[in-house]
């Protein structure tokens, strides 16, 4: 039997956005831990979708801000940027790389989603599709979670 406990049921929801905020911005902090420890709570009140969703949001709030604070960042060392601008130029030469490499990089976390993140800033990758993979890629791994343990 759900029972829907609207006020602690909000609460869970804001504190996982709030948590995978904080995991996605310490890449020490692990979000599909967090996740797991929510699921049970979240079974018993039908909010599952609901939580995967602020994860999701939390996570890609973290990353957005990295990407913009790497976007809008100046001084940097000229090899540094020679290393941009090589970069760059590939992506540039073939998008569609930048956008797989986001996405599956946000799905299974190979390279770093951390990394990828800060060096889709730094190219200034398009925003919209930085977003939509990145999403995208994060929601797939928090959904498929928490189906999994849903089920157990």
């Amino acid at each position: 039997m759900l029972t829907l406990d609207l006020p602690s049921t909000a609460w869970l929801i804001a504190g996982s956005y709030a948590a995978a905020v904080v995991s996605a911005l310490l890449p020490w902090v692990n979000g599909e831990v967090m996740l797991l420890a929510a699921v049970p709570t979240a079974s018993a009140r039908g909010a599952v979708l609901p939580l995967v969703l602020a994860f999701t949001l939390g996570q890609m709030t973290g990353k957005c801000a990295m990407y913009w604070l790497t976007r809008t960042a100046t001084g940097r060392s000229q090899r540094v940027d020679a290393v941009v601008e090589r970069w760059r130029e590939r992506f540039e030469r073939y998008p569609r790389w930048a956008v797989v490499l986001v996405f599956v990089s946000a799905m299974v976390g190979l390279p770093p989603f951390y990394a990828v993140s800060i060096a889709a800033g730094g190219l200034r990758l398009p925003f919209g599709r930085f977003v939509v993979a990145g999403g995208t890629g994060r929601f797939a791994p928090f959904g498929l979670l928490a189906y999994e343990i849903g089920r157990a």
